[in-house]
């Protein structure tokens, strides 16, 4: 059996097969051939540009942007009323996918690779098998990429065929393609384009071999093969200086080897933990913080954070020696706690709850933590303190600072409410009193963590139960998800009928979320009258709705549902057209970002994502992100922002229904504008997130519209609460 690679809102659970025994081990080049990278047009979207120079700060582009051109046609036209609607329009976007026009046979390509699978499925795929022999390398670049997209098993057979091919940006496309499926056959190829000549193709096969199951049968495997590329690079590191395309992929063989919690890798990653080069020294301490200490790694990361002069690494290596325990890092940590940076000092103070038989050391530490001017070293501190206490004396904690003035305080003491599984009753009456926090971050994080308590006591699990239902009521719909998820710790048969209710009473912003969320707690409890509610809703007006029952259906009762091949646009509202509904732009737009700690400037791409820079420029000149917060903060990875609500859970677009998505080949770097969704790919809005470092797992699954181009001090200064002050169009 073939299948796709699930991918979740966060880049977990991916699962390769076992591979077939009698499978060759995979081709190796007899020589490898490194050349200078270039990023290509490969979409019909992407200027080529050399490989980014990792920074601390991005290099400034032109003030003007990039000139762009807007082409039109009544096919084009007619394009993009189809993608949008996500309809093959009964048909007729094949017939485009055939045109004499390359850039329409491009295009509908695109459109094609971007339909939902399975709703769209054999016709789809078939179309875009052939499409991979198309004259044009233009359409031929998008079909490869359109593959990886859609996940079809039904294109294995003609991605092992074409991997052959002389042109190298496609076998970079496939090669990304392969990685996604569990099929053995196609992971030996990823495995062999480790050393494909052209280093693009290598790069990608590096990222693949990230997503898959680090614990499969052929892990070991894997793990050598990339220390077998890695090698020679680590023994003459210190004989001449590897050139921009060697050095990314080094950093991304080690991300590969890191995020696989590579044992194999750990000689690796000693090597590069004190890298002068950021990317080989980040990924390598994130690695070490994967494995159990020995002896060499606790004195590499202590090395680390008194050496590097990259706050994201001295971060990695905070969160490394928490994991390891080890109070030789002590001294260390101490000096830490002084840095410039909030994220480390936070990452700093929360480390100190490793060292329990050490207070005398920590507790000054954990005192200076707590009286800092930064909320997050403060809420770092409040959960260290915690986790070093009883449980009698940490609800003392907890419930004088559930008063602090700050929201962002206040949400720690949730977070360690929801940690603290106990008994008392005292516990529950903090959460409780937290579910009405003025501040929605706060509030519906306490919702949720009311689940953790549902099996704590069996005399209390029902007053948890029932105060969950009647969240299920509430007005907020963002109360009521969090009921939802709440629920899900714990289901019950009980849940059924508050859970009907809420799919069916919950209405506006977030009720797709509930929905399909509903149905997901729904099929986790079974039985005859779960079933017939979710043969019900196959044909929900809401196509990702629609689709959960299916998938619910088919996991939960055994039920093959086959799924609508034509069906209406999701919108009768027509797609909004450059030079028609709004003007056109000579080049791409510049935005400039004034938040609460300075700002940052941003070039956006309108030809690659049309949808999500018209609906940001929209928002722009509503106000809609004036005093909006940045919600989310995670060091070394995002900053998320851009919530009318504040916590998280909304997001309306201009349009008032989800954005459908508008993935590229573009990757993930340092300062990429990003759009945040739910499961549902097609569910973007007002939010937006920037990443802090490359996040090649996003690749692919996020939409990114734009990129940071100034600022970049600004961006890795922000912490969770701080406030967008205005968002401006630069003339």
């Amino acid at each position: 059996m073939v299948t796709q690679l699930k991918t979740l809102k966060a880049p977990l659970g991916l699962w390769p097969m076992l591979p077939d025994p009698e499978d060759p081990p995979p081709k190796k080049m007899q020589k490898r051939y490194l050349v200078p990278l270039w990023l290509t047009a490969a979409m019909g979207c992407i200027s080529p540009t050399p490989p980014p120079v990792e920074s601390s700060e991005p290099v400034v582009a032109s003030p003007r942007g990039a000139p762009i051109a807007i082409e039109h046609s009544p096919a084009l036209d007619e394009l993009r009323q189809l993608e949008d609607g996500r309809w093959d329009g009964g048909g007729r976007l094949y017939e485009l996918a055939r045109s004499d026009d390359e850039q329409v046979r491009a295009k509908a390509i695109r459109a094609l690779g971007r339909l939902p699978y399975p709703r769209f499925g054999r016709a789809t795929t078939r179309a875009l098998c052939r499409a991979l022999a198309d004259e044009s390398r233009l359409v031929r670049h998008n079909a490869a990429f359109a593959l990886g997209l859609r996940g079809d098993p039904e294109c294995v057979d003609e991605l092992r065929a074409r991997l052959t091919t002389e042109d190298p940006v496609q076998r970079a496309f496939l090669i990304e393609a392969a990685g996604r499926f569990d099929d053995p056959k196609l992971q030996n190829e990823v495995l062999a384009a480790l050393e494909d000549p052209d280093p693009m193709v290598q790069h990608k096969a590096a990222t693949a071999t990230a997503l898959w199951d680090p614990k499969a049968p052929n892990a070991e495997r894997v793990n050598r093969d990339l220390i077998e590329v890695l090698t020679p690079f680590s023994e003459r590191r210190h004989q001449r200086t590897k050139n921009a395309v060697e050095a990314e992929f080094v950093w991304r063989l080690l991300y590969a080897l890191s995020r696989r919690g590579a044992e194999l890798g750990r000689v690796s990653f000693l090597k590069y933990a004190n890298s002068r080069n950021t990317l080989e020294q980040l990924f390598s301490l994130r690695g070490l913080a994967q494995l159990p200490p020995d002896e060499a790694s606790v004195e590499a990361v202590i090395e680390a954070l008194g050496s590097t002069d990259d706050w994201r690494c001295a971060y990695e290596a905070t969160v490394a020696l928490q994991h390891f325990g080890d109070p030789r890092a002590i001294p260390a940590l101490k000096r830490a706690v002084e840095d410039a940076s909030a994220h480390v000092r936070a990452g700093t103070v929360e480390a100190l709850a490793a060292f329990p038989n050490d207070r005398e050391k920590t507790l000054p530490l954990l005192q200076r933590g707590s009286l800092d001017l930064s909320a997050a070293v403060r809420s770092a501190a409040l959960r260290a303190r915690v986790r070093l206490h009883a449980v009698d004396d940490a609800l003392e904690i907890l419930a004088k600072r559930s008063r602090d003035e700050d929201p962002i305080v206040r949400l720690a003491v949730t977070q360690m409410a929801e940690e603290i599984v106990t008994e008392s009753e005292s516990v529950l009456s903090l959460l409780n009193q937290l579910t009405g926090d003025p501040s929605l971050l706060v509030a519906t994080r306490a919702v949720e963590a009311l689940g953790s308590h549902l099996a704590a006591d069996v005399h209390t699990s029902p007053y948890v139960r029932a105060s969950l239902y009647a969240f299920l009521k509430d007005e907020d719909n963002g109360k009521r998800l969090a009921a939802v998820m709440g629920l899900r710790r714990q289901p019950a048969p009980s849940d059924i009928e508050p859970l009907i209710q809420a799919f069916e009473g919950s209405q506006g912003d977030i009720s797709n979320e509930v929905a399909f969320n509903v149905l997901q707690n729904l099929g986790a409890i079974g039985g005859d009258s779960v079933e017939r509610f979710l043969l019900s809703k196959i044909d929900d007006p809401r196509p990702y709705v629609a689709q959960v029952a299916r998938e619910v259906l088919h996991d939960a009762f055994a039920r093959e549902i086959p799924g609508p091949t034509h069906l209406p646009p999701v919108s009768d509202e027509p797609v909004p057209v450059a030079g028609r509904d709004y003007p056109v732009l000579a080049v791409n737009p510049i935005v400039e970002i004034n938040t609460s700690r300075g700002k940052m400037t941003f070039e956006l791409f309108p030809m690659e994502t049309p949808q999500h820079v018209h609906n940001f420029l929209k928002l722009v000149e509503e106000g809609q992100y004036h005093g909006t917060t940045f919600h989310r903060v995670v060091p070394d990875f995002v900053v998320q922002g851009g919530d009318r609500r504040g916590d998280g859970n909304g997001a309306m677009p201009w349009r008032g229904e989800g954005l459908r998505h508008e993935f590229t080949p573009r990757p993930y770097e340092r300062g990429a504008l990003g759009m945040p969704r739910n499961a549902d790919p097609d569910s973007g809005g007002s939010q937006f997130f920037i990443t802090h470092r490359p996040t090649p797992h996003l690749d692919g699954r996020y939409t990114i519209f734009g990129m940071l181009r100034g600022g970049g001090e600004v961006l890795d200064r922000i912490e969770v609460g701080d406030r967008i002050l205005e968002i401006r169009i630069l003339p």
